[in-house]
Order: C-alpha cells, then sequence, then structure tokens
C-alpha cells in the first residue's frame, strides 16, 4: 500500500474514509484508476485501460476527429464508471500528444462539455515530478535515477538522498519511436541499429544527471517496463505475480532483446504477457530501456508499479491550491517524499518492547526492519483463516520492502499462528535464501508475544537485569491469557537465547 503521511482529507468527504479517481490521458493509452483513501494512505481497487493510441491520431500538430472521438466515447464510461462508484474527487491529467496538438483546448472543451470531465494538462516537468512522486514515495530509495517511459515522452528524475538533482523530459516514448522507425508495425535489423543510436545520442549522461559520486539505484516506471517485467518473471518461471519492487538485471534485459526484437507484432500478441494492446510498440520501449541501462552504466533496475496517477493523486491532494495553479516545484516534492518516507508507528502497546529488544540486539538490524514491519501487519493475524489468506492479503500490497522481505513478513505472520512451513518456504525457495527459515522462526517468536498485548491492550514494560534476563511488568486484567503469555515467553526465551520473566501484576478494576 502506498504510504502518505498526513494526507489531507479529500474534499467534501465525509470522515477519514474518501474514493478518488485518477484519469491520464495518455499518448498511447486512457486510463482511470479508482483508489480507496484515508488520513495515512491510498489503495487503489478498480481500474479500467483502452488503448485509443492518440499520438497516431497528430497530423501536423492537430488531433484528428475519428481519435479524439474514441476518447470522448471512453471518457463517457469512465463517467459512468465515477458516478456509479460515488467517487468523492477526480482529477484529470493529459500529457505529452495533448500537449503537442495545437487544436487541444478545442478538444479539452469538448470533452468537459460531453463528459464534465476538465482535465490539466501536465508540462514536461510536472510530468516528470508527478512520476517520480508516486514511485519514490512507495519505494522509499533516497539516491536514484527514475525514468518513466510513457508513449510519446520519456521522463528523468535523478535524485541524491532524497534531494532531486535533475528533472529531463525527452521525445523517446515507445510510441512515438515505433511511429519513427517501424516499418509495418516490424523491424529490420538495420533499423533496430538506428533506433538504438538515436535513443542513445538523446539520452543524458550519468554526470549530466548530477549523481557521479553517488551510488544511485536506477528506477523505471511505465506500461512497456511492466510488460517487460512480466515477460522476465514468466520465462524465469518466477513464483510471485507481483511487479512493484521486482528487480531486472541488465543480462535479462539483454536476453529480452534478444527474445523479442526480430518478433512479429503477430508473434508479440500471442505473448500472454505482451497481448495485442502493447504488441506494436513494446519492442522500441524495449530498446529504449536497454540503451538507458547500459549508457548510464546500471546492472539491475527496480519496476514501480507506482507512477504519474499515484503521485497526481498525493501531490493534488496534498497541496490543492498550488497543485491547482501548476506551481508544483522539487520542493513540494521532497517534502511530500521526506513525509511518505517515514517509519509507520507500531502499536503503543508493545512499542516499548520491541525498542528493548532493538537497543539489547537481540534482533539484528535486519531483523529489526521485518520485525516492524510484521507488527503493523499484525491485526491480519485476528482474522487468519489459512496460510494463503495471509500470505497473498501481505503479497498484494506495494511495499517498500523487496520481494523477498514482504515475503519474509508475511512468513513469519504466519508460522507465529502455523508452525508446519516446509511447503511454503519450498515453493518459494528461488527468493528465499538459506537464512531466511531461522530468521522467520526468530522473528514469529516475538509477534506470538506481541499479538497478545496488542490484541488485549495491555501495556508491557520490559526491564533488562543483567546479561540473560528481561523481566516484562504487565499490568494485566481479570481475563488477561496468562497461559498463553508464558508459552509465548518461554518459546521466545528459547528461539532468541535469553530468560524472559513476565511479571504479572492483576488490574482490580471492572474487565
Amino acid at each position: 500500500m502506498a504510504k502518505v503521511n498526513r494526507l489531507k482529507t479529500l474534499p467534501h468527504a465525509a470522515g477519514s474514509h474518501a474514493k478518488a479517481s485518477v484519469i491520464d490521458l495518455g499518448s498511447n493509452s486512457l486510463k482511470l484508476v479508482n483508489y480507496n483513501v484515508d488520513s495515512n494512505s491510498y489503495k487503489p481497487y478498480h481500474q479500467e485501460s483502452t488503448s485509443i493510441k492518440l499520438a497516431e491520431g497528430l497530423v501536423d500538430g492537430i488531433l484528428l476527429d475519428r481519435y479524439t472521438a474514441k476518447a470522448i466515447e471512453t471518457l463517457k464510461f469512465f463517467r459512468n464508471i465515477i458516478d456509479f462508484e460515488q467517487i468523492d474527487y477526480t482529477i484529470a491529467v493529459a500529457t505529452s500528444t495533448v500537449r503537442d496538438a495545437t487544436n487541444r483546448d478545442t478538444f479539452l472543451e469538448d470533452i468537459r462539455r460531453e463528459t464534465g470531465f476538465s482535465f490539466k494538462i501536465l508540462s514536461e516537468r510536472e510530468e516528470a515530478l508527478y512520476s517520480y512522486t508516486g514511485a519514490i514515495c512507495s519505494l522509499s530509495l533516497p539516491s536514484t535515477v527514475f525514468f518513466d517511459i510513457g508513449g510519446g515522452s520519456l521522463e528523468f528524475v535523478s535524485s541524491d538522498n532524497f534531494e532531486i538533482q535533475n528533472i529531463l523530459s525527452l521525445p523517446l516514448g515507445a510510441l512515438r519511436l515505433t511511429q519513427q522507425f517501424s516499418t509495418g508495425g516490424s523491424y529490420s535489423r538495420k533499423e533496430i541499429s538506428s533506433m538504438r543510436s538515436h535513443i542513445a545520442d538523446c539520452l543524458p549522461s550519468k554526470e549530466s544527471l548530477g549523481l557521479s559520486s553517488s551510488d544511485p539505484v536506477l528506477v523505471g516506471a511505465g506500461g512497456t517496463l511492466r510488460a517487460i517485467a512480466k515477460y522476465d518473471q514468466h520465462r524465469t518461471g518466477y513464483p510471485l505475480t507481483k511487479l512493484h519492487n521486482y528487480s531486472i538485471s541488465a543480462e535479462s534485459i539483454e536476453s529480452i532483446c534478444w527474445d523479442l526484437l526480430l518478433k512479429t507484432p503477430q508473434e508479440m500478441a500471442m505473448i500472454e504477457s505482451i497481448g495485442n494492446r502493447r504488441a506494436c510498440i513494446i519492442q522500441a520501449g524495449l530498446v529504449a530501456v536497454s540503451e538507458i541501462v547500459e549508457k548510464l552504466g546500471f546492472s539491475s533496475l527496480v519496476v514501480s508499479a507506482q507512477a504519474l496517477r499515484e503521485g497526481t493523486l498525493s501531490l493534488s491532494l496534498q497541496y490543492p491550491e498550488d497543485f491547482a495553479a501548476h506551481k508544483i516545484d522539487r520542493v513540494h516534492v521532497q517534502d511530500l517524499v521526506h513525509l511518505s518516507c517515514q517509519p509507520n508507528i507500531i502499536s503503543r502497546y508493545i512499542a516499548e518492547l520491541t525498542e528493548t529488544l532493538f537497543s539489547m540486539k537481540l534482533v539484528t538490524d535486519k531483523e529489526r526492519i521485518l520485525l516492524a514491519e510484521a507488527i503493523i501487519q499484525i491485526d491480519k493475524l485476528s482474522s487468519f483463516r489459512d496460510a494463503d489468506s495471509v500470505l497473498y492479503s501481505i503479497l498484494d500490497d506495494d511495499s517498500i520492502l523487496s520481494h523477498r522481505e514482504q515475503l519474509m513478513v508475511a512468513l513469519s505472520l504466519i508460522y507465529s499462528k502455523k508452525k508446519k512451513l516446509n511447503s511454503l518456504i519450498s515453493k518459494f525457495e528461488d527468493i528465499l535464501e538459506l537464512e531466511d527459515k531461522k530468521t522467520i522462526r526468530r522473528i514469529s517468536t516475538v509477534i506470538t508475544l506481541c499479538d497478545i498485548f496488542h490484541r488485549t491492550r495491555t501495556t508491557v514494560r520490559p526491564r533488562y537485569e543483567g546479561t540473560d534476563l528481561l523481566s516484562l511488568d504487565i499490568c494485566a486484567s481479570k481475563t488477561f491469557p496468562e497461559v498463553l503469555l508464558r508459552r509465548a515467553c518461554s518459546k521466545m526465551s528459547s528461539t532468541l537465547g535469553i530468560n524472559i520473566k513476565p511479571v504479572i501484576h492483576r488490574s482490580v478494576g471492572p474487565d
């Protein structure tokens, strides 16, 4: 789930929960995403996407009627969805092709009159900043070279310790490159070579992005990259159907190039992870991604499933007046990213216990991160039905954790309730490492103890007494599950290698 701390309440929304919609009118497709939003987070629950290839209808700077008509018909469909869902807040943005059209004002007025949607045309700079915001708020990576490859343009934002260094927008979108270099949707070797040279000449150097002395992570977003990631997962037998925070090596990207570049559009359409809608433009996008990795000298890239739409939503809600006035700049973005990347707050009933375990070095730094995330998700244990229900509810969220780390959090929660994990662990053995099973068992014993205090709303005061004794002072109600507690303490003592002694003080008041 994307975290946006202190997100402003939606206009006209009742209470702290509401529904929001973002419409994205791009060069290749027209998308609608509906989100559930509260004061701390947003999460998509419905999305629609139609390939309208608006850029194909831009001739001599003018959008042709048959393309604008298709866009308006799709937007009427979106209007029905938004009205039916009783959406509280809608924001609609248009990017490269609409930005370049000389008849854009007429087109947008037709949209407003026939559908009621008022579109905001994003400048190149805004498009880059909004995409970066959506991605980095959901990944919490301080130093990055971020790119978003769309149908018409390719955006870059570089950052060093969350401070933005450079912002670029280049006319290197997948659909634009396809129109420029493809013959009937297919490529000859000469055309591929020409396209590679053109892209390489246009791309910035690592030094020009302001990151020559840092160690940034390459992060990519956009439909082309998602399709490449799905293809890579399918061909390698990756056991998770999850794209956000998926890492692709430079070697894999080169291998995919060899697999796909000389295929016909018909052959591409038969590939499940690509499909008919993206078959005609995926090769140009793949070449662009390959050239980015090679020219900037990265050994891998991280895929973000969140970008422009999520950034648009969070910035429009956090800074509504500046957003409406086109005054969002890098300072707004940096402030929001810093807010979003703050750690979640652990339940007050167990906060002191977990801090004590960390300070006593009873858990490692890596285990500390995983344990904190597991405790944040501890409420999922209250409705525990089976292992799969917990596993997939956690893995379904977009997280700053890697896939392996997120999987370990889920398995730790499951192991705290269900002791037989061999079949699940073997299912994901290609992701997990040798020591992970031991880590999962250690974390799970702490989770079991924390779950008792959290669910009974009982505060525990830990006291470290010497090198091998941790006392837990507990002011408990009459119905406090003392037997469960002592079993949990015994298990945790054995696993962490320290004597844990619960000291229970019964409250005298009514339960």
